[in-house]
C-alpha cells in the first residue's frame, strides 16, 4: 500500500496521523509525509533576476523557510513511524501551491510514491491557517474536489474512545459504493472491530431534507439503479445485506451489522456517526459519487456533505482509474 500524508504541523494534521492507528492499515507499506511551503520563485537565469535585484534575497528567504518546512515533514514522519512501525516512511518538502502539490504527488507526478500514484491520501480537516469556525480548511477542500485518488480526512474522535475501531460504510449500489466496500475489506481490521453497513431509502420521509422536489428529485420511490425493483426499503435492505455478507466473508473476527433508514444519506450518515450505539463512529467510508452522480463530477453531494459535517474521520473512496 502506498500512502501520501499531507502534513503542515497543525493540531488537525497531527490528529490525522494519530487516527491512522485505527484505520486498519496493513503491517507493511510505503508512506510519504509531504509538507508544502506555499511559495514560488522563478528559476535562476530568468528575466526576473534582472527585473528584480532583490530576487536573490527572496530566494534565500524561501530556502530558509523550506528548510523549516522539511523539519515539519520530518516531525510528521517520526510521529507516523510510531503509529506504523513496519512501514517504510520518508519525509519531503517542496514549495508550491499546497493543494496542487498534494494532488500532483498523489496522482503519481513529481515522483509520486516510489514512482507510483498513492492508494490513499491523508489530510487533517483544517490546516494552520484555517479559522476555527470553518468545517474544512481551504486546502483540504481543494484537494477533496480535484483529487481522483481516495482521500482520508482525519479528525480527532469526538466522544468516548473505544478499544475497537467502529466503522460505518454507506452503500447505495453505485460503483463508488462498491469501491468503498472493497476498501473496507482490503484492510487488516483487528478482531472486535465493529462495522455498520448503512443504506438509505429516500421515500416520503426524505422530503424534508431534499434539495429539489420534482420528477427528478432526490425523493425516490424505486431503486434508481434498477427501476421497478420494488419499495425503497426492500432494495435498500438488500444492498445492506449483500454488503454485510461480503464483509463477513472477507473480514473474519469483525462484527458486522446493518441499518436501513428512510431519509437522505448525507444527513443520515452524519447522524449515525454521532449516535451509533451511544459511542459513535471512528470513520465513515463513502463512495465519491453515488447512483445519481455524473462522470464529470468528481465529488457527489453525499460525500461532500459527510466530509464537511461528520464528527469523525471520513474516507472518500474513488473507483480505481482504468
Amino acid at each position: 500500500m502506498k500512502l501520501l500524508v499531507a502534513h503542515d504541523g497543525s493540531e488537525s494534521s497531527l490528529a490525522a496521523i494519530d487516527d491512522l492507528a485505527r484505520a486498519g492499515l496493513p503491517s507493511k507499506g510505503h508512506a510519504l509525509v509531504l509538507s508544502v511551503l506555499d511559495a514560488w520563485v522563478p528559476p535562476r537565469g530568468t528575466q526576473a533576476d534582472e527585473a528584480l535585484p532583490a530576487m536573490q534575497a527572496i530566494r534565500e528567504g524561501i530556502h530558509k523557510a523550506l528548510e523549516r518546512t522539511r523539519d515539519t515533514a520530518e516531525v510528521g514522519a517520526n510521529r507516523l513511524r510510531d503509529k506504523l512501525p513496519g512501514w517504510s516512511i520518508t519525509a519531503e518538502a517542496c514549495a508550491d501551491a499546497p493543494a496542487v502539490a498534494i494532488v500532483k504527488r498523489a496522482e503519481g507526478l513529481d515522483g509520486g510514491i516510489n514512482g507510483q500514484p498513492a492508494d490513499l491520501v491523508v489530510m487533517g480537516s483544517r490546516g494552520l491557517g484555517a479559522v476555527r469556525r470553518l468545517l474544512l480548511g481551504s486546502v483540504t477542500q481543494k484537494v477533496m474536489h480535484t483529487l481522483r485518488r481516495s482521500l482520508r480526512i482525519g479528525r480527532e474522535r469526538q466522544g468516548p474512545i473505544t478499544t475497537d475501531p467502529r466503522i460505518i460504510i454507506g452503500v447505495d449500489g453505485s460503483d463508488h459504493a462498491r469501491a468503498a466496500i472493497d476498501a473496507v475489506v482490503s484492510r487488516a481490521w483487528p478482531a472486535g472491530t465493529h462495522i455498520l453497513v448503512a443504506s438509505f431509502a429516500q421515500g416520503v420521509a426524505g422530503i424534508e431534507h431534499s434539495d429539489i422536489v420534482g420528477p427528478t428529485s432526490s425523493v425516490w420511490s424505486t431503486d434508481p439503479a434498477n427501476p421497478g425493483a420494488g419499495p425503497p426499503s426492500s432494495w435498500a435492505q438488500q444492498l445492506a445485506t449483500d454488503a454485510a455478507g461480503v464483509i463477513r466473508a472477507r473480514c473474519p473476527g469483525v462484527s458486522v451489522s446493518t441499518v436501513v433508514h428512510l431519509g437522505d444519506p448525507k444527513y443520515g450518515l452524519v447522524e449515525e456517526a454521532r449516535d451509533w450505539g451511544g459511542r459513535g463512529a471512528d470513520c465513515i467510508f463513502v463512495g465519491a459519487s453515488g447512483v445519481r452522480g455524473f462522470e464529470r463530477v468528481l465529488l457527489g453531494s453525499v460525500s461532500n456533505h459527510v466530509a464537511m459535517h461528520a464528527p469523525c474521520s471520513v474516507e472518500i473512496v474513488h473507483t480505481r482509474p482504468r
